[in-house]
């Protein structure tokens, strides 16, 4: 089998777990990566044997001509770094979120239009085996009635370390970890009602937030997340007769009309690696190889329509 060739921009503590995962996948090599820190990228090419370390985008692409790029840099270059690899007109993965704000992402959705190319953007939980397993036994039951899902961050230990306008922009930033959920499991929205505020006397953005997402699907789903307020992040499903509970996320639970209680076992590879990463480096792969991109893998117009509805529950 031809391997897929990728190079990679960013050397931080997120691109490890990627490298991780391509290393383990025979037929994906990277071949070359580059970062803003050379010698970050120096280590991370030594560590995970890649051959060429690149002092630029653009060296890296002409000189080692990739099948495809993945952008792993911080939501603050996330926007600028993707338009410079979307330049090249080649299949691009780009770390969530895409961009700081939706108006940015639309941006580079259009861009992607304009030339034709293939996107993903790692919103690596829609991977969890166990997610999938959950969502075949609701179905298996009859329709999604309906879901909740819970966001609550831990501002109280981070709010200091971050710039202001990550802070002002953190249901972009990181909050769309869990509303792409919403999406995931409920598919399209129809209607989206919020109540929101902000119990910070620091920032004018909402922090506590209650919202009502009606689906095409008739399904109804609920979002709550208090940033002040400890509770951590989870899921549930409602179907006929059946509840899947992801809480936390990485954990699943079918309770049936009886309340009894089974564990939905992760496949390996979601604890071999950090999870749902495996079949998501999978999914970047095929979608080179074929240009096509296959559910549950989200594109640029997909983590969109996320920051969009997060926009909308602010």
């Amino acid at each position: 089998m031809k391997k897929i060739k990728i190079g990679v921009i960013g050397a931080g503590a997120i691109s490890k777990f990627h490298l991780e995962v391509a290393k383990a996948i025979e037929w994906i090599e990277i071949i070359a990566i580059t970062s803003r820190t050379l010698s970050k990228a120096e280590e991370l090419a030594k560590e995970f044997n890649i051959p060429h370390v690149s002092e630029s985008l653009e060296s890296l692409v002409s000189d080692h001509h990739p099948d495809g790029l993945m952008v792993l840099v911080s939501v603050n270059q996330m926007y600028n770094v993707a338009r410079q690899a979307m330049e090249f007109g080649i299949p691009v993965f780009l770390e969530k979120p895409p961009a700081m704000l939706p108006d940015q992402a639309k941006e580079l959705e259009e861009l992607a239009q304009s030339k034709s190319i293939l996107t993903q953007v790692g919103f690596n939980r829609r991977f969890y085996s166990i997610y999938k397993k959950g969502l075949d036994i609701i179905k298996k039951h009859g329709e999604l009635r309906g879901l909740t899902v819970q966001g609550h961050e831990r501002m109280w230990r981070i709010e200091k370390s971050l710039d202001d306008e990550t802070r002002e922009n953190w249901i972009f930033a990181n909050s769309t970890h869990t509303i792409d959920l919403l999406n995931l499991f409920g598919g399209k929205t129809k209607t989206v009602n919020s109540l929101s505020k902000s119990v910070s006397p620091k920032f004018s953005s909402a922090d506590q937030i209650a919202g009502l997402v009606e689906f095409e699907s008739g399904a109804i789903g609920q979002y709550s997340a208090f940033w002040y307020s400890p509770g951590g992040w989870s899921a549930t499903l409602y179907g006929d007769g059946v509840t899947v509970e992801f809480k936390p996320l990485e954990k699943g639970f079918v309770i049936d009309q009886n309340f009894e209680t089974t564990e939905i076992v992760a496949d390996p590879i979601d604890t071999q690696f950090k999870a749902g990463f495996y079949r998501q480096l999978e999914a970047f792969g095929n979608l080179i190889k074929s240009g096509e991109s296959q559910w549950p893998a989200a594109d640029i117009h997909e983590a969109l329509r996320t920051m969009k509805l997060a926009d909308q529950l602010r």
